[in-house]
């Protein structure tokens, strides 16, 4: 009997299907959205409720969970900084799982996970610089004696 087991399997293998859940959530941070089969979105939603869920409380434990699942030091820093702030006064339901059409290959349920709140991800610019202002900002070299 199966009781109370709520896991997806995926028909990949163990270290597949983990690493398969594990690129679907990085995804979804990196992208704010996510398109993929029904199954695959469900999946992917549980791991990210309780990835927020750490992410609201900077601990270490926290931290280390959090990079134990990811391995991205990056990708953990933006979780902290700006997704944990975000969400800190919601207490679940931090994302909305749409149904949207079959996929026309193979007939596949498709459905497309997103922020329930609004979460904003701050991009960072690039500013490029005259060569005037880099003439400017560049300290002069030093050149060494040779004895």
């Amino acid at each position: 009997m199966k009781h109370r087991v709520a896991k997806r399997k995926f028909g990949f293998g163990y270290d597949a299907n983990k690493m398969l859940l594990r690129q679907l959530c990085r995804n979804f941070f990196l992208e704010q959205t996510l398109t993929t089969t029904k199954q695959k979105a469900k999946a992917a939603q549980i791991a990210v409720e309780k990835l927020v869920s750490k992410s609201k409380v900077k601990t270490e434990a926290n931290k280390n969970f959090i990079l134990k699942f990811f391995g991205e030091p990056a990708l953990v820093d933006r979780l902290f900084d700006t997704v944990g702030p975000a969400l800190a006064k919601i207490e679940g339901g931090y994302t909305r799982l749409t149904l949207s059409a079959q996929r026309q290959s193979d007939g596949a349920m498709m459905a497309r996970l997103s922020w329930a709140h609004p979460v904003v991800a701050e991009k960072k610019k690039v500013e490029k610089k005259t060569e005037k202002e880099v003439e400017k900002t560049e300290e002069p070299k030093l050149v060494e004696e040779k004895k």
